[in-house]
């Protein structure tokens, strides 16, 4: 009789989000040791490969491939291979692509292990001056701006403290549609490039918090708004 073979483990790694020092040493144990690395990117593949001291081929999981990628991890773990996804900056599935891998991996019951570690939204919490009893993280808006300022609108009902994570060139368009939508006196917490050489952290009006970084330039970052 033969017998089944174990399914591969997937592990969902963390990665640092400026400063390599911050890189989980569990997520780089998981780079030398499974047999299938997944990355988002191939720059940031190159750089954790690096970090770990090793070479090794590695599979991008991205919107042009992610049906292939996923059903060559299916493989491996089905195989009893030990598959890793680690995200290019930050926690796994937090405005990634990673969320696709641990559904296949409920599907075929294949174990998780998630290497916890660096997130820009906890971290940018950790500095923020008010306090976060409860909050609804918005992920990323919308690109145009009257479905971004529709989708503010209905954030806003919910009267609980929003964190937003937007993409660096959007910073000025998002902190001018929350000026015209909140009024000009409303205050908000904008945190800068966490971990990154401009690391900076700001208190003011949305018309403020724009003129105090105008020449910063397209920078990570995270607004964080006291909306209760």
């Amino acid at each position: 009789m033969n017998k089944k073979r174990s399914l591969g483990t997937l592990h969902m790694a963390a990665n640092n989000i400026g400063i390599e020092k911050d890189t989980p040493v569990r997520a780089l144990e998981a780079l030398k040791e499974s047999a299938l690395l997944i990355f988002e990117e191939a720059k940031g593949a190159r750089k954790a490969l690096k970090q770990a001291h090793i070479k090794k081929n590695f599979a991008l999981f991205n919107e042009h491939n992610q049906q292939d990628i996923l059903e060559l991890a299916k493989e491996h773990l089905q195989q009893g291979s030990d598959v890793c996804y680690m995200s290019d900056q930050g926690s796994p599935t937090l405005c990634d692509p990673g969320q696709g891998l641990t559904e296949m991996a409920f599907q075929i019951k294949a174990p998780i292990k998630v290497i916890p570690g660096p997130s820009s939204v906890t971290a940018a919490m950790s500095a923020c001056p008010f306090p976060i009893n409860d909050f609804f993280f918005t992920g990323l808006l919308p690109r145009k701006p009257e479905e971004k300022e529709k989708k503010i609108k209905h954030y806003l009902k919910l009267k609980t403290c929003l964190i937003i994570l937007d993409t660096p060139y959007r910073r000025k368009q998002t902190l001018e549609t929350f000026a015209n939508l909140m009024g000009a006196k409303t205050k908000a917490f904008l945190a800068l490039d966490i971990s990154g050489e401009n690391e900076s952290y700001f208190l003011g009006t949305f018309k403020s918090l724009m003129e105090q970084t105008k020449d910063l330039g397209k920078l990570n970052f995270i607004l964080i708004i006291k909306n209760n």
